[in-house]
């Protein structure tokens, strides 16, 4: 049996003309199941279970991993530098202070 997970994130921004970046103002998700999988097994209400949880996590790991390949390969980033930003940025986003709210996928 072949089956798989996709993850869909967006981040939505919000830019000032007068500086050189954008403030971050929500991120939004989403796991979508490929092939004979219990949908009631990975989401339920459309927000992932723990299983959902847990197959996102690995769907987006493996989309950095894959990033990361790819940016060595070109020769864009190195792969020790590019996996320390990487964890730089997971302690910034776990240091601010969110809000967890449901929403529908498609509004902003």
């Amino acid at each position: 049996m072949e089956y798989g997970f996709e993850a869909t994130v967006v981040l939505e921004l919000i830019h000032n003309s007068s500086t050189d970046h954008s403030k971050h103002k929500s991120t939004r998700f989403a796991l979508e199941l490929i092939g004979p999988l219990k949908r009631d097994v990975y989401i339920k209400d459309d927000l992932p279970t723990d299983k959902g949880s847990e197959a996102l996590t690995i769907t987006l790991v493996q989309g950095l991993v894959g990033n990361i390949h790819l940016a060595h390969e070109k020769g864009w980033r190195d792969s020790a530098e590019h996996l320390r930003w990487i964890i730089s940025e997971l302690e910034k986003g776990f240091a601010a202070v969110g809000t967890i709210r449901e929403s529908t996928f498609g509004e902003p």
